[in-house]
């Protein structure tokens, strides 16, 4: 298998793993049952979640604490004025200031405010402005 072959792998069952928790209304937890600190060695657990927290709708995004992974789908629909700044918006019509290096910018294919995107980055956590997106990844959603 090649490198691309095995990261798409990779995020294909991360994706699976974590909407799997998203889907049941909690994260997946790991159980670690080691020794407990000054115990004598009497065992003691910890639940630890083996699954980061993550944005997946433009409401999650603006109301996060911290940075955090965020894969929505939605829309493009405005170019900033600012370059490389745009307005997203979800299904449910929230939008929300994006940063897409030209990079990231998928090419053979023109986005207008009516292609279905998903963005893949994370969430910028700003104390006198409302929260944006470092997107790190385009990709067009076809829904046959």
């Amino acid at each position: 298998m090649s490198k691309k072959s095995d990261r798409r792998l990779t995020l294909a069952l991360a994706g699976s793993l974590i909407a799997a928790g998203v889907m049941l209304g909690a994260p997946a937890h790991a159980q670690i049952n080691v020794p407990q600190a000054g115990s004598g060695g009497a065992g003691g657990s910890v639940v630890a979640p083996t699954v980061m927290p993550r944005a997946v709708t433009v409401e999650q995004a603006l109301a996060a604490k911290q940075d955090i992974e965020a894969v929505i789908e939605g829309y493009i629909v405005q170019k900033e004025s600012k370059h490389e700044h745009y307005t997203f918006r979800d299904a449910s019509g929230k939008t929300i200031l994006i940063e897409i290096d030209d990079k990231y910018v998928p090419t053979g294919r023109e986005i207008t405010p009516q292609t279905l995107v998903r963005i893949w980055g994370e969430v910028d956590v700003h104390h006198r402005k409302p929260n944006d997106i470092d997107v790190k990844k385009v990709e067009f959603v076809d829904r046959r």
